[in-house]
């Protein structure tokens, strides 16, 4: 990882890598879902075990760039659509 968005991410508290998290794994089983497509299927399609991917769904799992590239790309959708969300990053 980059120096900078290392620096970056020691100024977030949990709560909001939480939060982000589990805002992607719910985007990404809006699309699983409207493609009609199992833990299984997925997993056949990119290679990612089904029970990572249903802790994925739920925020559960730290996850590197390339898993959500290979994620975005088994659905046919764009990274962008797994973080079209807003947050605003600072203390509530």
């Amino acid at each position: 990882m980059h120096p900078f968005f290392r620096f970056i991410l020691t100024l977030m508290p949990d709560k909001i890598y939480s939060d982000v998290r589990a805002n992607i794994g719910l985007l990404f089983k809006k699309f699983r879902k409207l493609k009609k497509l199992s833990y299984r299927k997925v997993e056949a399609i990119t290679g990612i075990d089904h029970s990572w991917i249903s802790k994925f769904e739920k925020g559960k799992v730290n996850f590197e760039i390339d898993t959500l590239l290979k994620l975005a790309s088994g659905l046919k959708i764009r990274i962008h659509d797994l973080t079209d969300f807003t947050h605003d990053f600072v203390d509530e």
